[in-house]
């Protein structure tokens, strides 16, 4: 081979080699970040990092530059049911106070203890996304990774310049009371309980749910159990991808990622657990969140429910 063409032939290697390595860091950081990672782009052209932990942590330290972003994310409705996700106009100007704009690539972190803590980050996902915004990722272990790998820590409030998000309704993201009751007559829609065992059996419930139980023919699925938090000190790291997968395929969820999902919880922030693993780390493309969730349906007569067994039944 003559120099010519070994020449051409390494220069056609390396821009592979760089485009996979480029497509596979684009992938890695899509969607769940590592504490590395944002160490590095912090300050990045349009990296724009939210503490949606509580109110009081942001005040004793938070990752430099970082937004404080207590929300509110949830809040009552117009029929008084709690928890819901708030208006578009009002989270528009909630997030452009926050200083996100269009083009911003915001990362999302919590206090990074327990698995209720990443669910407040994949609440704030859920929420971008179902305004039009999937330029959003959530750091991996949260506060307490970054704590544990020694990175350094700001005590000073940031108050960023007002930013020009715009965000629609994507309704494909939200499931509603009545599409939810449309769903359950539905052979073909796979609702996934991501609450604690014992409240799915009907054992146990929290006191502003009316009714014990679970939506008929649901899978559970707990949010509690996907991730790492408490194993050995361990902050809540996501647990790793084949066990997610073997997690899935172990509690019903179909293997065909077209699959229609309706996530659920009792007031709808563990299901956006549900959400955020269903469809942004295993691909599932049609996942929606039942924003009302237990606490809306509980109360609604109309709407079944089952105690005293699983929801889903494996055929043998």
């Amino acid at each position: 081979m003559n120099t010519y063409k070994v020449r051409l032939a390494a220069l056609f290697a390396a821009v592979i080699l760089i485009a996979g390595a480029s497509a596979a860091a684009a992938a890695g950081m899509q969607k769940l970040v590592s504490v590395d990672w944002l160490a590095r782009n912090l300050k990045a052209p349009n990296v724009v990092v939210l503490d949606v932990g509580a109110f009081t942590q942001y005040e004793r330290g938070h990752i430099p530059g970082a937004v404080k972003a207590f929300g509110p994310w949830q809040t009552m409705n117009g029929e008084f049911v709690g928890f819901m996700m708030p208006k578009v106009k009002d989270l528009v100007r909630m997030l452009r106070s926050y200083g996100v704009n269009n083009n911003s690539h915001v990362i999302l972190y919590d206090e990074g203890v327990t698995a209720q803590d990443t669910a407040k980050s994949a609440r704030a996902l859920w929420t971008l996304e179902a305004l039009g915004h999937d330029k959003v990722a959530i750091l991996d272990g949260g506060f307490a990774a970054w704590k544990q790998a020694k990175k350094s820590v700001s005590g000073e409030p940031v108050v960023p310049s007002p930013g020009n998000f715009r965000g629609r309704l994507i309704k494909s993201k939200l499931a509603t009371m009545n599409e939810v009751k449309k769903a359950l007559r539905s052979p073909g829609v796979v609702f996934v309980d991501d609450r604690l065992p014992e409240e799915d059996f009907g054992h146990e419930k929290k006191s502003y749910i009316k009714r014990f139980g679970h939506l008929p023919g649901s899978r559970l699925w707990p949010a509690d159990f996907m991730t790492n938090a408490g194993i050995e000190f361990s902050p809540s790291f996501m647990r790793d991808m084949s066990e997610l997968h073997q997690m899935a395929k172990g509690v019903g969820i179909p293997a065909d990622k077209n699959a229609e999902i309706i996530t659920y919880s009792n007031r709808g922030l563990q299901a956006a657990m549900g959400y955020f693993v269903l469809h942004d780390l295993l691909g599932y493309k049609n996942v929606k969140l039942f924003d009302g969730s237990i606490l809306e349906a509980a109360a609604d007569r109309s709407v079944p429910m089952k105690t005293n067994g699983w929801g889903y039944k494996r055929k043998m």
